[in-house]
């Protein structure tokens, strides 16, 4: 078993992020000049601006852009900013092994779910943008533990856990360590925004006692967290049942049931809207992995 001691001196050795992510994060879209400094940051690599216009082209059908300024128009419109630093964290962790791919999607995923339940939800007040921010490295401990103990990872995958409570368990009994505390450190190295820190911290925190002290804490951290929770546990549903969209109606309402974990219930997402984003966190997933070149 790889000690935790072994994982932080990988943490160390980790490369910072690359300058166009680090100037993304820093942005705020509610700027009147966001749009200005997105294009500006863009316009210093090269091969990230080309992922951007085959990024734009690949969600707006029939129509060819193919200026820079045109795609990142183009993305932030349809609400997808936060994909633009997807993008240029790409360059710290390649996929190459399908468990990788599937991480990256299953990321993706939860970013796509969680921004699009901000909107839906306004009085939660979360800027969809920092929920798809959130949700997009909710998992980067998972992704240090691939690049770190790749055979490690193999036997927590064998465990054939369904939920996220599950997967913590296997990663306890395997690895003695779990990936949101990892992430949490890695976010203190990247020098991540502390509410992200914090959710990819917090995020697999179910316990009544944990969802009170959070919320007793900062409220606003608490409901962003319940959101990238849900968001989660959709995802494990649709990667674990990818027909349950198709199947019979009756056993998709029971398994939207067993997703809505009583810790959730401030959400306050019916079983209907929480149909309505399994479809759309599904269709939305495998436009934008292609986009990215994240082969399904």
């Amino acid at each position: 078993m790889i000690t935790m001691e072994e994982i932080e001196r990988k943490v160390e050795e980790l490369p910072l992020l690359p300058y166009v992510m680090m100037g993304l994060l820093q942005l705020k879209p509610e700027e009147e000049s966001f749009l200005d400094k997105v294009l500006k940051l863009s316009q210093q690599d090269p091969t990230f601006a080309l992922q951007i216009i085959r990024l734009a082209n690949s969600t707006v059908p029939n129509k060819q852009i193919k200026s820079l300024q045109e795609a990142v128009a183009s993305v932030a419109i349809q609400g997808m900013t936060g994909l633009i630093a997807s993008m240029a964290s790409l360059g710290v962790f390649v996929p190459v092994h399908q468990g990788e791919k599937d991480l990256w999607i299953h990321s993706i995923q939860v970013a796509v779910i969680a921004s699009r339940m901000a909107s839906l939800l306004p009085d939660l007040k979360i800027d969809p943008n920092q929920a798809y921010m959130c949700g997009l490295l909710h998992d980067i401990g998972r992704f240090v533990m691939f690049d770190s103990v790749p055979s490690e990872l193999q036997k927590v995958e064998a465990k054939n856990w369904q939920n996220p409570e599950e997967l913590v368990d296997a990663e306890l009994d395997i690895c003695g360590f779990d990936h949101s505390k990892l992430g949490g450190r890695v976010g203190i190295k990247w020098g991540l925004p502390e509410t992200v820190r914090r959710v990819v911290a917090y995020h697999h925190m179910y316990t009544e006692q944990q969802q009170k002290a959070i919320r007793n804490h900062d409220v606003h951290l608490s409901n962003l967290l319940n959101v990238i929770q849900l968001a989660d546990c959709l995802s494990m549903l649709l990667i674990n049942e990818p027909d349950i969209l198709t199947g019979p109606e009756p056993v998709l309402i029971e398994a939207l049931k067993k997703c809505n974990h009583p810790c959730l219930a401030s959400v306050g997402l019916s079983l209907d809207n929480l149909k309505n984003m399994a479809k759309i966190g599904s269709e939305e997933t495998i436009r934008l992995v292609q986009g990215m070149g994240i082969i399904l």
